[in-house]
């Protein structure tokens, strides 16, 4: 996975693979921000420079899968 955007009920959420992580994404303010945040809530790691939240390899179908269904 290169980069992806998942289309949910919401808004969009980008995904991007960076080095065997999945960079997770979505616009400040969407309305599916925190739905998406609870998801990831000790899944993924926050950098703030990026605004992205990173999720490991070992973990990245199980959060994909559940991004998706919003």
């Amino acid at each position: 996975m290169d980069h992806e955007i998942i289309e949910t009920s919401l808004s969009k959420i980008w995904i991007r693979d960076e080095d065997g992580d999945m960079r997770v994404w979505w616009p400040h303010q969407s309305p599916v921000g925190e739905l998406a945040a609870e998801i990831l809530k000790g899944r993924a790691r926050w950098h703030p420079k990026s605004r992205g939240r990173y999720v490991a390899a070992q973990r990245r179908d199980e959060v994909y899968a559940e991004l998706s269904v919003l």
